[in-house]
């Protein structure tokens, strides 16, 4: 667990040196919250998603996010030709599969692009579990799912899709399809803000830019997400959803990767 987390000094410190472009197709609910997440962490943003731009924006960038939130036939068609270029230059994919318990259409979606090579899933675990084919399981609420339950399907999750899978809520878990990491950080407000899932996937997106171990990017952008919204909300002046907000976005920007190693909460399976 010491290797692992040591890990995160030196992605962030990877971060912060090369500052990676993030390319982002991505729903216009949360678009601005992803490009300043991504600033905050010390990458650089971009977000694009016409069809004709891909082959300049993707293939010049150090990482792709995939968002389903606000998909439509059009996007998707842009998010296929970006995955394509990805794939042949070597860009690591991130997708956040937004919805997909909700529509066939976002399903099949899903399912299309991880089949095309993604290496990073992140996902709630309602999310996830449509992502393996069960379909009937809420939208999205875990707080009753213990933490062998969730890294367990985290790991099938990984073994299926061949790719590191995060399944996140109230417990996180986190797998490479070999191991898994349960973490249990976080706080209650994240939840209560539209796009933190969406700007942890961000951040997750920035860590696997500089690093081809996939496995700790992804458990670095959830850690350092968690750990700076339990900052954030420690801070005088929090008085509700906005103000945590802002916070959030400062406590972000002042996180250090040996800030998240220290404030880690969790173990392996």
């Amino acid at each position: 667990m010491k290797l692992l987390l040591e890990k995160f000094r030196i992605i962030d410190l990877s971060i912060k040196k090369h500052k990676p472009l993030i390319h982002h197709i991505t729903n216009y609910v949360t678009a601005s919250d992803c490009a300043n997440i991504t600033l905050c962490f010390g990458a650089a943003p971009v977000m694009a998603d016409a069809l004709e731009e891909m082959a300049d924006i993707t293939g010049n960038a150090d990482a792709l996010v995939l968002n389903l939130g606000t998909v439509n036939k059009i996007k998707f068609a842009s998010m296929l030709a970006a995955a394509k270029i990805a794939k042949m230059r070597g860009i690591p994919i991130v997708l956040d599969p937004v919805g997909v318990m909700a529509t066939k259409m976002r399903l099949d979606m899903a399912i299309e692009l991880i089949t095309n090579r993604v290496q990073i899933i992140r996902g709630n675990y309602a999310e996830c579990r449509a992502l393996l084919g069960d379909n009937n399981f809420g939208q999205g609420v875990d707080a009753g799912i213990d933490c062998d339950i969730k890294g367990e399907f985290a790991l099938q999750a990984a073994k299926k899709f061949n790719c590191v899978v995060a399944v996140t809520g109230a417990i996180d878990a986190v797998s490479d399809g070999k191991q898994v990491v349960i973490g249990r950080n976080g706080h209650e407000l994240l939840a209560k803000v539209t796009g933190t899932g969406c700007m942890t996937t961000t951040l997750i997106a920035c860590g696997a830019a500089v690093s081809d171990d996939y496995f700790s990017a992804a458990l670095f952008g959830i850690t350092a997400m968690n750990v700076a919204a339990e900052h954030a909300a420690a801070l005088n002046g929090v008085d509700g959803l906005g103000t945590f907000k802002v916070k959030l976005f400062d406590a972000v920007s002042n996180l250090t990767g040996l800030k998240a190693a220290e404030g880690f909460r969790g173990d392996k399976l």
